[in-house]
């Protein structure tokens, strides 16, 4: 029993990958190609990325 709860505590922890900006647009362009219904959230998801170190927050946070 305490070696499926480990494995849904893994499971539950979402990992963080950095891929480059070009690595992105070979990704982007390649799902292009494919059929609009197969990668439409995909590539909303994609989409969304935010650069690294950028915290998405109001103008006031990146002058502190």
């Amino acid at each position: 029993m305490e070696e499926k709860e480990k494995i849904k505590q893994q499971q539950a922890t979402p990992r963080t990958y950095t891929i480059s900006s070009e690595q992105l647009m070979d990704i982007m362009r390649y799902l292009m190609t494919r059929p609009y219904g197969e990668v439409v959230k995909l590539m909303n998801i994609l989409s969304t990325l935010n650069p690294q170190g950028f915290s998405g927050g109001s103008k006031n946070d990146s002058k502190k």
